[in-house]
């Protein structure tokens, strides 16, 4: 909705700019050109920057100013001023009920005056040094028909006056001004909104990593205490699933992230922890990482995590049962143009001859039948000389 008012407004001030021809006293080329700048600038400061530059251009000034409507204090400030006292008036404010801008405010009329000494409204200087001649103010008016502030050139140069023939130019710009300033605006504050929103969502992660930590560190704390070698290997295997959720919290409350993950970060640094876990109790094995920079969403990055979590625990448990025998473990992680690769091989003793994946003996197996389906993965297994675990799925746009 704003862009179709936007358009309409923009096309109205087309067609009194228009109407000059170029025998007008600014030339309809010059105003374009300054109106086109306008609209490509996004930052408010720029915007700001842009406008008043642009009026001291189009209307031959030597000075303007932009000054805004506080909503809160209800003065208007001059937030960009330009001409040779622009750092003294910068800031500065004035009752909205007071001088030629306050009137127009009031009135929401444009105002002219080729001597200020005449003029009842006008306030008085707003710097030493610097002494106004003759001046032309404009609202700006927005699209619910509210003055957002007020537009003013001074000092025409040359000696020259403003006249009426200025006025529909000025306000065709001010109108311009007017919707980039609150389109800006707009952009800002959903700028700040996303922040808001990306620092409640990154604190939300951290809440869960500690509470996930918490747990993790209750179940390790009671490991020493058991005495049954299963339930212990069990437990372990429960505290790294928990300790792989909260990695990929960690990630996502350290660097802020929205809806991705760098894949290949976060399986390696899971790999490493499960590395330094097993080797308390289990062989020493090397688990080696190669792996493209992927990028996926976090629901594929914490399925992969859990997955690959469940493959090492079962290779560590079943795959190495030589004492001596140097055992390696290689993860590789590739990309092609529609799917993620995900293959883990180890050079162990192989898969049973009755292995089947959704084996009821095996919960560690039958949990990566589960994950891949949520994964909605493609799985092929291949024992020979070793094992190798190779899974598939579709890199999903965010």
């Amino acid at each position: 909705m704003l862009l179709k008012l936007g358009e309409a407004a923009m096309q109205e001030n087309q067609d009194k700019i228009d109407d000059l021809g170029d025998d007008g006293t600014t030339p309809s080329r010059l105003i374009m050109d300054t109106i086109e700048g306008i609209h490509h600038t996004e930052e408010f400061k720029s915007v700001l920057v842009e406008s008043m530059e642009s009026t001291r251009l189009v209307m031959n000034a030597e000075a303007s100013s932009l000054m805004l409507l506080d909503r809160d204090t209800g003065e208007l400030y001059v937030s960009m001023p330009t001409g040779p006292a622009k750092m003294l008036v910068a800031g500065k404010s004035i009752p909205k009920s007071k001088g030629i801008a306050g009137w127009v405010v009031e009135n929401k009329r444009p105002y002219i005056t080729n001597d200020v000494s005449q003029s009842e409204y006008f306030f008085g200087e707003l710097a030493e040094g610097f002494t106004t001649k003759n001046i032309i103010c404009v609202p700006l008016i927005n699209r619910e028909n509210q003055v957002i502030g007020v537009m003013q050139a001074l000092n025409r140069r040359n000696n020259e006056d403003f006249n009426s023939r200025d006025v529909p130019v000025f306000q065709a710009l001010a109108s311009h001004i007017t919707i980039a300033i609150e389109r800006t605006r707009m952009i800002d504050l959903l700028h700040d909104r996303l922040k808001v929103k990306d620092a409640i969502i990154a604190e939300i992660h951290h809440r869960i990593k500690n509470n996930l930590q918490m747990i993790s560190a209750l179940v390790e704390t009671e490991l020493p205490d058991v005495k049954d070698k299963h339930a212990e290997t069990v437990l372990h295997g429960i505290s790294l699933r928990i300790q792989s959720m909260s990695r990929l919290h960690d990630m996502l409350s350290e660097k802020n992230l929205k809806n991705s993950i760098e894949l290949s970060e976060y399986l390696s640094q899971l790999s490493q922890k499960i590395e330094e876990t097993m080797r308390s109790f289990l062989y020493d094995i090397k688990i080696e990482l190669n792996s493209e920079e992927i990028v996926v969403r976090q629901e594929q990055a914490l399925l992969c995590g859990l997955i690959l979590n469940e493959l090492l625990i079962n290779i560590y448990k079943h795959a190495f049962r030589e004492e001596g025998k140097e055992g390696r473990i290689e993860i590789s992680l590739t990309k092609t143009e529609e799917h993620v690769n995900l293959r883990v091989s180890d050079n162990g003793v192989g898969l049973p001859d009755d292995f089947r994946l959704k084996k009821k003996e095996s919960i560690g197996m039958w949990i990566v039948d589960v994950l891949l389906k949520k994964l909605e993965a493609e799985f092929d297994v291949e024992s020979d000389e070793g094992t190798r675990f190779m899974i598939r799925f579709r890199d999903l746009p965010e």
